[in-house]
């Protein structure tokens, strides 16, 4: 005859497993949450700080140094393509004919 601690025995592991489950979904569900809404917070104090940029320093340049930028930023990619002389290349200076 099956008493009602076999059923419990058998009934008990599920669940604790369903509370064990229940308890880590709550708490991904919690951290993601809270992610989301640092991310919200961070996207709209660096828009805020943004709109005070281009209010103090105008639209043209709003970080005040894009001219400096050009200037100074270095050659890559197509750019360098005709930058290195190769002795088969008529635009080669010292190749004789």
């Amino acid at each position: 005859m099956i008493t009602r601690m076999d059923y419990l025995a058998v009934f008990l592991p599920s669940l604790g497993v369903g509370v064990v489950f229940y308890l880590v979904m709550r708490w991904l569900f919690r951290g993601d949450r809270a992610e989301r809404s640092a991310q919200t917070r961070a996207q709209q104090d660096a828009e805020r700080w943004y709109r005070e940029v281009r209010e103090r320093e105008g639209d043209a340049a709003p970080f005040g140094h894009e001219q400096e930028q050009e200037t100074q930023r270095p050659q890559r990619g197509l750019a360098l393509r005709n930058s290195i002389p190769i002795r088969e290349s008529p635009e080669d200076p010292q190749r004789t004919e």
